[in-house]
């Protein structure tokens, strides 16, 4: 025969496949003239016969698909599906008595064929024939059942050997087993399940994901589906959305102890601490044997009084608490952690040698401790024990603590110098402490060909008059950020690489001291003169003239261990009823300083067109201009020591602190003209400290 479409010669198979793809496509008119033709040249075709007979009954011409079954039928008369679509047709045109005849036919000789009791049921029920019918729904029902339960057992044994499989490490056929699961039941939840861990073992963690939302779709009361989920997240650092998974749960099904331990995981892993430390609280309380949950509950507790700095001594004794029984049956390595944190707690608490004695017991345990090491080196500068101070701080950059440099560019090392170098200096952690270690680029750019600083951009000003011949690369603080991106022309050129901290551990092993200048501010003449003349036109002739800062420009509650509060500041100003008052506090403290003007009955000077918070150089600048500067230990501290201006710091030490005497402050406290005063952290009067450092002011200043 010949195609409609085309003019070669097809075989009647061919024509008949050809109608096929046209009738798949929805191509149902084209479809039928090729069969019609094949049926035209082959009149006992049988495929054809019921083809045709289907596009008629589509088309609602029962009639002549009736006339092409009867036909097909009585060609092959055994043929079931044929004698079962001859009724179909025959019930369509209502002639159910007909139609049910032929359906008795093929259940005589196939008594459970489903579809003929289906329409057998259907037709009884049509001619009032009501016994008959239940018989045969209740036959369906459990025909129905009974194939239920043997796939059911089918799928049962075939997720039996995939799990086999799985242990066996052979996972392409044991996913294969739960593929064919799925094409005869695809929302099958146990398949699924297996699916979704044979995808987790084999780390495809997105298509795990995948199928694990649709088994929570299918059933939100899904408990392994969301605990598996929330892990699958934690996988792929999606910790938000884990916890998200894990709150969906609990607030459809309710209160469950696996799914709300994982939920408070995916806090601790996120570093969510107030979250955590809320819902760890409420776990705690509901689950107390729960080791985990205590575990956990106390992380979040201690990284919260760390991370906001809550220094008081309720928090502070609180966290010890949780420590303490997160101890009780915890595993050593967790014992050893807890340890370690119950150590650093002790010390924000005041009580160094109770803090050493658990340093001491941590390293026993577990001597290659890095993390206790580093830790340490704020015990060991409280004790000047410079030997390890800065050892132990070097560590803070291999434990990205401190800033680090991804290039494979060598570490600078005075001893391994050369005069060819060029060194890049990183800074560190604040810009307070920037301003501290830039006293020791001397030390480095007297021994190198060329010098690269990347700092805070707002140190760029006042630094390239300290240090002209210095490269500077303006950086951007972003918040918690120890990497740092340094232009690759820049790297391309250095040979070395330091962080500013490290140069005081590089003079000090060279020289004994801490730092290669005391001072290194420079000032323009013209700048200079012109914020002494403003200093010296709000002074009142006689007196001091007295910069004042408090506290750091976060409103955190560590102001409670390091820094004063306004009723205190006030304290310190009436001890000198003839100076002047000139406000170094950066950020906004309008309030506080009406609060001090209220409770001091003096007004801090604040000096038009200072900016605080940005222009270094022209706050050092008036900080140069001024006699002295009471500060806590923040940039203000640091910057003041840039200058030639005596600073008067006060600062938490440790129980055995005397607030009285000032401490030296890595290197000469008189050369530098940095006088830091410690006290106990849990003091709570501090005004016998503020007089005790005004008194000692008083005497320093007794002959001017």
């Amino acid at each position: 025969m010949t195609s409609e479409t085309s003019n070669t010669s097809l075989t009647l198979e061919e024509a008949f496949n050809l109608a096929v793809e046209h009738y798949q496509k929805g191509e149902k008119e084209t479809a039928r003239n090729i069969f019609e033709q094949i049926l035209a040249a082959s009149p006992d075709s049988l495929p054809v016969l019921q083809v045709l007979s289907v596009l008629d009954m589509e088309d609602h011409d029962f009639t002549a698909a009736e006339t092409k079954l009867r036909h097909a039928q009585s060609l092959a008369p055994q043929d079931l599906s044929l004698t079962l679509d001859l009724a179909i047709a025959i019930k369509a045109q209502g002639r159910n008595k007909d139609a049910l005849n032929f359906t008795e036919d093929v259940l005589s000789l196939d008594p459970t064929n489903a579809t003929a009791l289906q329409l057998r049921q259907e037709l009884t029920a049509l001619m009032g024939q009501r016994g008959a019918s239940k018989r045969d729904q209740k036959q369906l029902d459990q025909i129905k059942q009974h194939k239920a339960q043997q796939l059911d057992t089918e799928i049962a044994e075939t997720l039996t050997v995939a799990e086999t499989l799985m242990t066996q490490g052979q996972n392409e056929q044991a996913e294969q087993l739960i593929v064919a699961i799925l094409s005869l039941d695809e929302n099958n939840r146990d398949a699924i399940h297996k699916w979704s861990q044979l995808l987790m073992v084999q780390e495809k963690n997105i298509e795990a994901a995948h199928q694990l939302k649709r088994l929570l779709s299918i059933n939100p009361a899904d408990e392994l589906a969301a605990l598996l989920l929330s892990k699958v997240y934690a996988r792929l650092n999606q910790y938000s959305e884990g916890r998200l998974v894990c709150q969906n749960f609990v607030r459809e099904a309710g209160q469950h102890a696996q799914i709300e331990k994982q939920w408070l995981v995916m806090c601790v892993k996120d570093k969510q601490w107030i979250q955590g430390e809320t819902l760890g609280k409420a776990l705690k309380q509901r689950y107390p044997e729960d080791n985990d949950i205590c575990y956990l509950y106390t992380l979040c507790s201690f990284h919260l009084l760390r991370n906001r700095h809550n220094y008081t001594p309720e928090a502070m004794q609180a966290t010890i608490d949780c420590i303490d029984q997160a101890m009780v049956g915890a595993s050593q390595k967790r014992l050893n952690e807890l340890l370690s944190y119950k150590a650093e707690v002790t010390w924000y608490l005041g009580d160094i040698q109770q803090a050493e004695s658990y340093f001491t017991d941590v390293f026993r345990m577990t001597p290659d401790n890095l993390q206790m090491r580093w830790l340490q080196h704020i015990l060991f500068l409280h004790r000047n024990n410079w030997q390890e101070y800065y050892p132990a701080y070097e560590l803070g950059i291999e434990l990205d603590e401190r800033v680090n440099h991804t290039s494979d560019m060598p570490r600078w090392h005075a001893s391994l110098s050369t005069k060819e170098e060029t060194v890049i200096v990183l800074p560190e952690q604040g810009v307070g402490d920037e301003i501290r270690f830039y006293h020791n680029l001397n030390f480095i750019i007297e021994r190198v060909k060329k010098v690269f600083v990347a700092c805070d951009q707002r140190l760029v000003p006042y630094l390239s008059l300290a240090y002209p011949t210095v490269s500077y690369i303006p950086l951007k603080r972003s918040q918690e950020k120890h990497l740092l991106d340094i232009p690759t022309e820049v790297v391309q050129q250095c040979t070395s690489w330091i962080p500013a901290g490290s140069l005081g551990g590089e003079i000090y092993g060279e020289k004994g001291k801490h730092w290669a200048k005391p001072h290194y501010g420079v000032f323009p003449a013209d700048l200079k003169q012109q914020w002494q003349d403003k200093v010296d036109t709000q002074h009142s002739g006689k007196g001091l003239r007295i910069g004042i800062s408090w506290r750091s420009g976060l409103g955190s509650a560590s102001r409670n261990i390091n820094f004063l509060k306004t009723h205190e500041v006030a304290h310190f100003i009436k001890q000198f009823p003839d100076a002047s008052f000139y406000n170094l506090q950066y950020g906004e403290c309008s309030k506080e300083l009406k609060k001090i003007e209220k409770l001091s009955g003096v007004k801090v000077i604040q000096l038009e067109g200072l900016d605080l918070r940005d222009d270094f150089l022209a706050t050092a600048a008036v900080m140069n201009s001024l006699d002295i500067v009471f500060t806590a230990p923040t940039a203000v501290h640091m910057l003041t020591v840039t200058t030639t201006t005596p600073c008067y710091v006060y600062g938490a030490g440790s129980n055995e602190s005397n607030f009285a005497e000032p401490t030296e402050y890595f290197g000469d406290m008189n050369e530098k003209q940095e006088f830091f005063f410690r006290f106990p952290p849990m003091m709570g009067n501090k005004y016998p400290m503020i007089e005790a450092i005004s008194q000692r002011i008083k005497n320093d200043f007794a002959d001017q």
